[in-house]
């Protein structure tokens, strides 16, 4: 009797053993990046190219784009790179396609460099955002960036483009972390503490909607009531969360209520998204827009991108981003890759599939629970060559960004 009793004694410590292991396998696997520091290579793992060809390709990329260019020969269809230096202290990333400075490619020019630890470059990119796009402490934009300005720093009216200030302060934080340097952190911190500090006197109100939690497509009195699905990056507001302390549970909220616009504004039927959308998620044709922005075109392509990249960084909408990925990814493939604007509803189609989409695509595709799938798009993604010619400066920066999301060296630092 002694004898079944420790059986049964050792039988059920074994089974407690054996649940807590199980419970922590489901709970690692179920963890994101940001917890675990574990960030995939899915070229080498889902397609089996060696980490040094990887290692190559990333190099071959970063002197495609980012080797410093002659300024005055900006259209010349020879050229590849996006990155200027006008003297011995900046750099600009100029988008050769319409013939300016944005605030879209100078925070994307800085993450990556941050990504690929060029600090040099980063701090030059940095100077001329702050010396040319910052607007200055007196005015009722301070803490914002003129979104667009010409390669002498001239700005080009008064406004912005929320996506640059998410970026900025983002690249900021991690910036700091990194190279360990205070000012950067102090640079980010201003940018949250001024653009939140908003109360619609002057027509300027905050980067964020303060009932919806929702980003505004710009803080003006026409625009602060719109956004952009584009410009939900759930996973940058959740780091928010953990570095501005003085908002902590406002980011938390704001991350969530991104990851909600990124379901509730997807098609239910082709998960294509609209340019631009109400805070709920409807389709809305901006008014001063030049173009019908209720359909998928140019700054929607992003979304597969901030859903694939929120998916590994933190996890926590797992279930539903999978399902508009394969929704999504699933119409491309139909489609042939053929085309790159639609009505939402796939309806109407135009343009082409870019580099830009091709990358984009493949981030998402990281989210997919269909492994042929996913393969097929990262399998695209490798074999795409990197834009070069007029339209190099958007199709590119998403590309190189894309790249750097799927080969895992996009980090959190």
């Amino acid at each position: 009797m002694r004898r079944i009793i420790q059986c049964i004694y050792f039988a059920a410590i074994l089974a407690v053993i054996f649940v807590s292991c199980s419970k922590k396998q489901v709970e690692q696997e179920t963890e994101g990046a940001y917890y675990s520091d574990e960030y995939h290579n899915y070229f080498t793992e889902v397609l089996g190219v060696s980490q040094k060809e990887v290692d190559e390709r990333i190099s071959q990329l970063w002197d495609h784009f980012f080797t410093p260019g002659d300024f005055r020969k900006f259209a010349d269809a020879d050229q590849t790179t996006v990155y200027y230096e006008p003297n011995d202290s900046m750099a600009f990333i100029y988008d050769v396609g319409s013939n300016d400075v944005r605030t879209e490619g100078m925070s994307y020019g800085m993450m990556i460099c941050l990504q690929l630890d060029k600090p040099q470059q980063f701090d030059r990119l940095w100077r001329w955002a702050k010396t040319y796009m910052r607007y200055p402490s007196d005015s009722p934009w301070s803490g914002y960036f003129c979104w667009q300005c010409h390669a002498d720093g001239k700005k080009f009216g008064k406004s912005n483009a929320s996506d640059g200030e998410i970026y900025f302060a983002t690249a900021l934080y991690m910036a700091a972390n990194r190279w360990n340097k205070p000012s950067y952190r102090a640079d980010a911190q201003e940018i949250l503490d001024s653009c939140m500090s908003k109360d619609g006197k002057h027509g300027v109100w905050n980067l964020y909607d303060e009932e919806t939690k929702v980003v505004t497509f710009v803080p003006t009195d026409d625009a602060h009531l719109y956004t952009d699905p584009s410009y939900q990056l759930p996973a940058f507001v959740q780091l928010w969360s953990d570095w501005d302390s003085k908002r902590c549970h406002f980011w938390k909220e704001a991350a969530d209520s991104a990851r909600n616009l990124l379901r509730i504004s997807s098609h239910p039927t082709t998960g294509l998204y609209p340019d631009y959308s109400t805070y709920k998620g409807k389709p809305f044709k901006g008014p001063f827009c030049g173009y019908d922005s209720r359909r998928f075109q140019y700054d929607a392509i992003r979304c597969a991108m901030n859903i694939g990249m929120d998916y590994y960084i933190f996890g926590e909408d797992r279930e539903a981003q999978s399902e508009i990925m394969q929704r999504l990814l699933t119409f491309f493939k139909n489609d042939g890759f053929k085309h790159g604007q639609f009505e939402i509803d796939g309806s109407d189609p135009t343009g082409d599939y870019t580099e830009g989409m091709a990358g984009a695509n493949a981030v998402g595709a990281i989210a997919l629970k269909d492994k042929d799938l996913q393969r097929l798009y990262i399998e695209r993604l490798w074999n795409v060559k990197a834009p070069s010619g007029q339209w190099r400066y958007y199709n590119g920066m998403v590309y190189m960004l894309s790249m750097l999301h799927v080969s895992g060296k996009f980090r959190i630092y």
